[in-house]
């Protein structure tokens, strides 16, 4: 009987423990086709690497993406963390980051986008999803 309810115990911790376990680093849609070649080790670019951008297919919860091609053969999964309307118009982009000019796997940063009426660029905050795996 002791043994039991010590092994039900430990059933239980092990349960709870897992309840709380991280389940990815970028916390991403396992089914999202846009994530099958996702690498979400750590890792970082430079802005001024940056050469070019292209949009990305939606998640799964709607949010936007975009890809972001920094030096060859490099390119990164970004994802809007709420609306931001101009994105689909925008010819031009640039990433706001704070400190060394790197961004890396995980990061939060804000996307500008230049307004196509004019005056200030929105701010769009981005999460870095990870690096893209070229097959």
């Amino acid at each position: 009987m002791y043994r039991k309810s010590i092994a039900v115990a430990l059933v239980s911790a092990a349960m709870g423990l897992s309840a709380c376990a991280q389940t990815d680093a970028a916390n991403v849609d396992e089914y999202d086709a846009a994530l099958a070649n996702l690498d979400t080790e750590r890792a970082c670019f430079f802005t001024r690497e940056i050469q070019a951008y292209s949009n990305a297919p939606e998640s799964s919860s709607r949010n936007e993406r975009i890809y972001i091609d920094a030096g060859v053969d490099d390119r990164w999964l970004l994802e809007t963390t709420g609306p931001c309307p101009e994105l689909d118009f925008s010819l031009r982009l640039a990433l706001d980051v704070r400190g060394t000019g790197s961004v890396c796997t995980g990061d939060w940063e804000n996307l500008l986008v230049p307004s196509s009426f004019g005056g200030d660029a929105q701010r769009c905050p981005v999460r870095v999803l990870g690096r893209v795996i070229e097959e």
